[in-house]
């Protein structure tokens, strides 16, 4: 099993992403070797607006994901790792934090919907892989994933 963090952005777009990024969302969601994990940050970030507006479908998808990911939640080594990073290469907080959750839950690579331009690439703490239109098919994640 290879670890992996998906940011809030590929759990959105598996959701109710544009198609191409959708597809590649759950792709990645369906590659039967990878062990997800998120942090209490990224299950609040994503369950948020749905819980507020009553989008019972959408928050039942999210609640599923959480159900068969792991979860770390040690929130004072996430700031302690991800404040540094984030100041280092201009991550954004919430960014760097996913970065520090994932480094911290040895993940072999956090998978985001950004694009490959965005301060987020700039660390080297975990891989960063995007799936953002046109960038990467889940099989190349899995091959840029487990060096097969």
């Amino acid at each position: 099993m290879v670890r992996v963090f998906l940011d809030s952005g590929v759990l959105i777009a598996a959701f109710k992403g544009e198609p191409e990024v959708r597809e590649a969302a759950y792709a990645v969601l369906s590659i039967p070797n990878l062990e997800f994990w998120y942090s209490p940050l990224l299950q609040l970030e994503v369950t948020l607006q749905p819980t507020y507006h009553k989008q019972k479908a959408e928050l039942e998808f999210y609640e599923e994901y959480f159900q068969h990911a792991s979860c770390y939640g040690e929130l004072d080594r996430m700031f302690a790792v991800g404040g540094p990073e984030a100041m280092k290469h201009g991550i954004s907080v919430v960014d760097a934090l996913h970065v520090a959750a994932a480094n911290l839950s040895r993940c072999k690579a956090l998978i985001t919907t950004e694009k490959p331009t965005k301060p987020l690439f700039r660390t080297r703490l975990v891989q960063v892989i995007s799936i953002a239109a046109g960038h990467k098919t889940a099989h190349q994640v899995l091959r840029q994933i487990t060096g097969a």
